[in-house]
């Protein structure tokens, strides 16, 4: 990893970082209780960690893949496998101390890249590459070499419309590989900034055929063709790093929106076919978004927005309008997480599940903004927690991962 990236790094985490206290417990509000099942024992010191694990259904049985990061020079980093009944080690994929840091591994995904009809567990590192495994055994199956560490969740898609998937890694430096299974490039592209946002595949100006968002550090939003020709490029409306974005349909028009938010608070939403601004909020500092889906059941979808204030927001995803707001917590926070949605309780209606800096996880009723219930563990949070049904029940777990780098599994009940 090159010194400069890793200083940029460092900056990003340490405005971003809390303070830890250890201890745990579930608190229930009016609308029901939030229940520990476990926590793992994938431990590290740093109280650092800040990517999301995720979660898959491999046979008969489900199983947590958690990016654990640790201190330089130490044995602490690793993607870690775990059994989703339990939390227990299935195996795992470990980062040389040399380059073992707050960034070890970013977020995996889960999905089908190999073609062989069985979905790979797949992640960057610090390593400087993106790397697939079996989810059952970690045996891996494909590797890359990046130009430097990735930061963002690679992307599973068939974005070249020949029946088959590529993969879609963007790393820190902002160098953009479309990547084929057999270790080829379909084409790479160089941005002139750090990447922290999460880039997204999709139909944005629905001509049937995908293209690739990618926004940086520099504030600049970027839509990239199939190919690889830059469709917009766009920096005015940002005019500060580019930290989170969701992507959905917003309005009545063909196009997919592009909701984007800043570390100086702006949250915009952006036409997906021209790259024009449709409406932009400002909330301070630290925005995220994360989730874009009509959660109330109304007919029209919602953005859902936090900033550094501690404040949720139901945003109305047409023109940006406040629905209604909710504070999760008075602590003074250094960001904010932004929420996730799923049914957690198996009524068919979604849920929000929002995590605060300070520890605590929320369920929120995306109609009024209620608090229904929470859990609180002493230990900073700073990223989203991770939603799927691993029990077969019909009702989705939450999964957390704390700075610690320990995963805490979750279940709603009314």
């Amino acid at each position: 990893m090159q010194l400069r990236t890793a200083l940029a790094a460092v900056v990003v985490v340490v405005a971003l970082a809390g303070t830890a206290v250890f201890g745990f417990s579930t608190v229930a509000d009016s609308g029901g209780t939030l229940t520990e099942r476990w926590v793992s024992n994938t431990t590290s010191a740093t109280q650092s960690n800040h990517h999301a694990p995720a979660v898959g259904r491999v046979g008969g049985s489900s199983l947590v893949f958690a990016p654990v990061s640790g201190e330089f020079g130490t044995d602490q980093c690793a993607l870690v496998a775990q059994n989703a009944s339990d939390g227990s080690s299935r195996w795992q994929e470990p980062i040389p101390s040399a380059n073992c840091t707050i960034h070890a591994v970013a977020d995996p995904t889960f999905a089908d890249f190999v073609g062989d009809d069985t979905k790979e567990v797949i992640a960057t590192s610090t390593e400087q590459e993106v790397a697939a495994y079996r989810p059952r055994t970690g045996e891996q199956v494909f590797q890359y070499d990046l130009t430097d560490y990735g930061y963002t969740q690679p992307v599973v898609a068939d974005l070249t419309g020949k029946e088959t998937n590529e993969l879609v890694v963007v790393d820190v430096q902002g160098t953009v590989f479309v990547l084929r299974p057999n270790g080829t490039a379909v084409w790479t592209e160089t941005l002139s900034s750090y990447t922290w946002g999460q880039p997204t595949v999709e139909d944005f100006d629905a001509d049937n055929r995908r293209e690739i968002v990618v926004g940086t550090s520099s504030g600049q939003l970027v839509l990239f063709e199939h190919d690889g020709t830059t469709a917009w490029n766009r920096t005015r409306p940002f005019e500060s790093s580019i930290t989170w974005m969701t992507t959905g349909q917003a309005d009545d028009d063909r196009a997919t929106e592009i909701v984007t938010a800043t570390v100086d608070g702006r949250v915009t939403a952006i036409d997906g076919e021209r790259g024009a601004v449709q409406w932009q909020r400002d909330f301070g500092e630290f925005a995220a978004v994360h989730t874009l889906g009509d959660g109330d059941g109304d007919g029209d979808p919602e953005v859902y927005a936090v900033a550094k204030d501690g404040k949720l927001r139901s945003l109305n995803a047409s023109d940006g309008s406040t629905e209604w707001t909710t504070t999760l917590t008075t602590e003074s926070v250094q960001m904010m997480p932004p929420p996730v949605m799923g049914d957690i309780d198996n009524d068919t209606d979604p849920e929000l599940v929002a995590a605060t800096n300070d520890g605590v996880v929320s369920v929120v009723d995306p109609r009024s903004g209620d608090v229904l219930a929470s859990y609180e563990r002493g230990v900073p949070i700073y990223v989203h927690p991770t939603v799927a049904d691993t029990d077969g029940d019909g009702a989705a777990e939450v999964y957390a991962i704390y700075g610690d780098g320990r995963v805490v599994a979750l279940s709603y009940a009314e």
